[in-house]
């Protein structure tokens, strides 16, 4: 009776990890996968079940909303998480964050309504760094993109970025602005006539260059990273400590391999 109970005691507490639904899921399970955490195809893990606590894998997986993922974890009902740069920005939590994982590569541009900088591009002289190119967009010089953000005008932007926005516009010493925040569809939003600007997170272009937009800049390069409770880091110190050496090496790994 004694040995039963010490082995119940003994028996090892896996970590339980918040992974986002969507785009990401399939390269941070792979990432999970090559790291020895989880042992299933990804068709295991796709439904409408929440928690996956396969008796084979190591870790205890929580599959909820991108958004979610920081919460979960300052909260403790995860002990890490899989979260975008984006996400953090947006809403910074207080999480230890230890790891670019080097997935979900995207970036959160700001970009125009194709009229607008076909028009500045018109108007500007040979001098002016503003080339068509053979690329997907054209190359939006720097003179043109202070006459449109400094042009006096209103600029009305619709973004699920709010804080990012604010800050990038700050920054930039431009005052001029009226922030829209839309949880979705935000190409729709010049189309109807809502604002000529949006802020938003683009992977290939494809979406922008179908609804007439065109990038002015990026504002930041996205990547998914490593997020930790930081009451986990203490209690679970080895636990975590060899999820994130594990994982490092095999984002090394996948660095490392050219195609």
């Amino acid at each position: 009776m004694k040995t039963t109970q010490n082995k119940k005691y003994n028996k090892k507490k896996k970590l339980k990890i918040a992974v986002p639904k969507g785009r990401v899921l399939k390269d941070a399970l792979g990432l999970l996968r090559k790291s020895g955490y989880v042992k299933h195809p990804d068709a295991d893990y796709d439904s409408r079940r929440l928690i996956f606590d396969y008796q084979d894998d190591d870790v205890s997986l929580l599959i909820v909303k991108p958004w979610d993922v920081p919460t979960f974890v300052e909260y403790g009902a995860a002990d890490a998480g899989i979260s975008g740069k984006d996400v953090l920005l947006e809403k910074p939590r207080n999480v230890y964050e230890p790891l670019d994982l080097g997935i979900g590569k995207c970036r959160v541009v700001a970009a125009a309504d194709r009229k607008i900088i076909d028009k500045e591009i018109k108007c500007a002289s040979k001098n002016v760094a503003a080339v068509i190119s053979d690329e997907q967009f054209p190359i939006i010089g720097e003179d043109i993109k202070k006459k449109i953000y400094y042009s006096g005008a209103n600029l009305r932007i619709a973004t699920k970025y709010v804080r990012i926005t604010k800050e990038f516009f700050n920054k930039k010493g431009v005052s001029n602005v009226q922030i829209i925040k839309l949880y979705g569809n935000v190409e729709l939003a010049p189309i109807s006539g809502l604002c000529d600007f949006i802020v938003d997170l683009v992977s290939t272009g494809e979406t922008l260059k179908q609804n007439n937009l065109t990038p002015l800049e990026d504002i930041v390069f996205v990547t998914s990273r490593l997020i930790v409770n930081r009451a986990s880091l203490k209690i679970n110190s080895e636990e975590i400590a060899a999820l994130i050496d594990n994982l490092k090496k095999q984002v090394k790994k996948n660095a490392d391999i050219r195609f």
